[in-house]
């Protein structure tokens, strides 16, 4: 969606109706009562709104300037999202938008951080830059879609998740993706949201220019038809004109050079300004190729030479440096912070020092004193405690400072397991989708048979088509079944443990995260391959463990197997054969009656070297290199299965291999 679309489709629509100018008194009535508090930052915010043209940013300019002045946070957000809307220089536009993200987020706004997600995909889309559009499409509509957001300012109660649906179908689209893009396409419409009465053409002319890539012509030209009654109707003028382009390309491609010309001519008498580059050139192409099918040699270059000007005006190298100049300046201020964050513990470190050597010396001086001046050793002894009881306070709150930073580095590592977790169910999810798709496309070829043999009346050929189809639906429904599971695992992983037990299948948890993981080893290192064997005890019973809390502590030990072995196929250039052998078993014992459940771990990777032996289980100690360890997995896991009264063990042998044994009571 170009930039000007999104302007009228979230909440920077123009207002024109009949009373525009008395609303614009009415504003100015309130900036000249209220001079210089929020009040006028709020009414120049919506002078800006209702500013027609897209080049004209005096509004927004005065109202950032008084909203830092008033340090009104609000404020100044809103005047740099109008801003990005009413400039023709895309940069601007995204770098205005990513101030205001940042300040809706410090103020947690959803709507403000929402509409933030939805201006920036369009800006970087314009850019060219699908792959970050595509990052702040689906981060909105996730916001919008939880919370059920609406517009604001001059369209409330219209809903903004069909709006991301439309637009993350349309970077589909861009990056040629067609089934994703006709997917979100059909997303959008089926929300069937209504704008001034009538429902949204946009979503239909995207389905339409998905069909005519598809070569289904018939169903392009009937959304295509759909969807101008709907654009005229809102007075949504850009979506009329992508819709002419979109329908002068369909004509061009069925040889209907004239209908081609006709509507490629109204999109180039429309356009109006920079926001719609992309249906112009689309226009263009059509006439250069239509008058060149039709022979008409000079029209058609008349036509290939003002497309190729304009793209090389909009689409230069520049644009590109500039917005890798963006990044940049982003990147470098969130290390302005990290450097300031160092900056101030660092002195609060050596502050802490100075104080401790203070209290050192005071001491010893009065130490000192003492020994020449007995008569004074009871004031001296008094305040030596005095000075203990200060040192001491200190080396509490510094405890308290190190039990915080403590607590940040477990959340880190949390954190560093939760995306291992995800890169493997990213693989592990694509196997059940392929099957979908592919069974769905098998569908839709026999259904073209099962009509052709209803209008020959061969029932007997009509009966067996549909029992296949039957099946095909049902391996389909297996198969979602199985990529829904693994979407259920990876949220109940990522979900804050609320250390509450529950009774669970170990062997189907071992299973689980030895799949994910080794999927995610694959996915940071696709060279990487190891054989996997397992011996699972079919009799365990189910055991009342903390679901989330034993699966970070298996994630933990299959990474650590993983890296052993990538380690050892380095150092041998790939002679040898990397194993992971995993087993459970149970075992009952006498006494009080209760059984133990054994989950064993192996690889025949390095091995700890014994003099590390006793220390892995002490927090930061890593055997990694610096940089690729934080040395808080294995305390984390020895500290989970300790709370579920259990053991986990080790049995190493350098150069041979580890074994990692988790023992847990039924």
């Amino acid at each position: 969606m170009k930039i000007k679309k999104l302007i009228f489709l979230f909440l920077f629509i123009p207002l024109i109706s009949p009373g525009q100018h008395k609303i614009k008194d009415s504003l100015n009535n309130v900036i000249a009562k209220h001079k210089g508090d929020t009040n006028e930052v709020n009414a120049l915010v919506y002078l800006q709104v209702i500013q027609k043209r897209l080049d004209s940013t005096i509004y927004a300019e005065q109202g950032l300037l008084l909203a830092k002045k008033l340090n009104y946070k609000r404020g100044e957000a809103n005047c740099l999202l109008t801003f990005s809307q009413h400039t023709n220089n895309l940069i601007k536009a995204t770098q205005s938008s990513l101030d205001a993200l940042k300040i809706y987020e410090e103020i947690k706004d959803l709507t403000g951080i929402a509409s933030s997600h939805l201006v920036l995909q369009g800006c970087y889309w314009n850019l060219g830059d699908y792959d970050n559009a595509l990052i702040h499409a689906f981060s909105g509509n996730e916001i919008a879609e939880t919370n059920n957001l609406k517009g604001i300012f001059v369209y409330p109660g219209s809903r903004l998740a069909p709006l991301f649906l439309a637009e993350i179908g349309q970077i589909y689209l861009l990056k040629k993706k067609l089934d994703s893009a006709e997917i979100f396409a059909k997303k959008a419409i089926a929300y069937n949201e209504i704008f001034n009465g009538a429902k949204w053409g946009f979503p239909f002319y995207l389905l339409a220019t998905i069909q005519t890539l598809q070569a289904d012509y018939k169903s392009s030209l009937n959304n295509f038809r759909a969807a101008i009654p709907l654009s005229v109707q809102n007075d949504f003028a850009n979506d009329t004109i992508q819709i002419f382009a979109g329908m002068s390309t369909l004509f061009q491609k069925i040889n209907e050079l004239d209908s081609a010309i006709y509507y490629a001519q109204k999109v180039k008498k429309s356009w109006s300004n920079v926001s719609e580059y992309k249906n112009l050139l689309e226009a263009l192409n059509t006439l250069a190729i239509s008058y060149k099918l039709k022979n008409e040699k000079d029209s058609a270059l008349k036509y290939a030479m003002l497309s190729h000007a304009i793209k090389d005006s909009v689409y230069s190298t520049e644009k590109d440096r500039e917005l890798q100049n963006i990044t940049f300046n982003e990147e470098m201020k969130q290390q302005e912070i990290i450097a300031e964050q160092s900056k101030y513990k660092s002195k609060t470190q050596l502050y802490t020092l100075l104080a401790g050597l203070f209290v050192l010396l005071l001491i010893a001086g009065i130490l000192w004193h003492n020994n020449r001046h007995r008569q004074k050793a009871y004031a001296l002894l008094e305040k030596q405690k005095q000075q203990t009881d200060i040192q001491k306070i200190k080396v509490e709150h510094t405890l308290e400072e190190l039990k915080a930073t403590q607590s940040q580095l477990i959340q880190s590592e949390k954190m560093a397991s939760l995306g291992e977790l995800t890169a493997g169910i990213a693989h592990e999810i694509q196997n059940p989708l392929n099957f979908v798709n592919n069974f769905s496309d098998v569908n839709t070829e026999l259904l073209e048979e099962l009509e052709q043999e209803v209008d020959k009346g061969n029932i007997d050929e009509v009966k067996s088509i549909a029992k296949d189809i039957k099946e095909n639906e049902q391996k389909i429904n297996h198969h979602g079944k199985r990529a829904d599971a693994i979407v259920k695992g990876m949220l109940q992983h990522s979900r804050a443990s609320t250390g509450e037990k529950e009774a669970t299948a170990i062997n189907a948890l071992v299973d689980e995260y030895l799949r994910l993981a080794y999927q995610g080893q694959r996915a940071k290192d696709k060279a990487f391959q190891a054989k996997i064997e397992t011996q699972f005890d079919e009799s365990l019973p189910k055991i009342s463990v903390v679901p989330q809390d034993i699966g970070r502590v298996l994630l933990n030990l299959y990474n650590n197997a993983f890296y052993a072995l990538n380690e050892k196929t380095k150092q041998m250039n790939g002679a040898f054969e990397p194993k992971v052998e995993v087993s459970t078993s149970h075992s009952l014992s006498s006494g009080e009656g209760r059984g133990e459940v054994i989950i064993t771990v192996k690889d025949n990777g390095n091995g700890i070297p014994q003099i590390m032996v006793e220390k892995i289980f002490q927090p930061f100690f890593t055997t990694k290199p610096p940089g690729q360890g934080t040395g808080l997995g294995l305390s984390l896991s020895y500290d989970i299965i300790k709370a579920h009264g259990g053991e986990l063990t080790v049995h190493t042998k350098e150069g041979e291999g580890s074994e990692f044994s988790i023992i847990l009571l039924t």
